[in-house]
């Protein structure tokens, strides 16, 4: 073994100083690699999840476009409906006017056949009265 000397002593210093700071500098550089990779999973995550907004997005959209179809749908059933009802309202009022012209005409026959039996009434005894003045005549 050798002696060392005062520069060598100097040297190992330096030596383990620099030793120091190499690995100071790979500690370092490992976690500035793992922060990398870090941020590279979570830069993965929010791009997968930028994609699954995307995805979302158009599903409203095209949610959002079925939805003005069915209200406008919706809008052309109900002025159909609004039709239907003033056609069937027409259709009672004419059903009811009917109904009611069909009773008076009832009436009316029933009037004139107590009429016409009040005629053939006396029609009957004005025939039997000539037959009478027939035969005593």
């Amino acid at each position: 073994m050798r002696a060392r000397g005062p520069e060598s002593g100097t040297q190992v210093t330096e030596l383990e100083c620099v030793s120091s700071q190499a690995n100071a500098v790979h500690t370092h550089k490992t976690e500035l690699n793992q922060t990398i990779q870090e941020l590279e999973e979570t830069l993965k995550e929010k791009e997968e999840e930028i994609e699954r907004l995307k995805q979302e997005i158009d599903n409203a959209r095209e949610l959002q476009e079925q939805r003005d179809s069915l209200t406008q749908k919706l809008q052309e059933v109900e002025i159909r409906n609004k039709d239907l009802e003033g056609q069937l309202s027409d259709l009672e009022q004419r059903l009811e006017k009917s109904q009611n012209e069909q009773e008076a005409f009832r009436n009316n026959l029933k009037t004139l056949l107590e009429i016409l039996d009040g005629k053939i009434f006396e029609l009957t005894e004005l025939r039997d009265n000539l037959a009478k003045l027939l035969e005593c005549s």
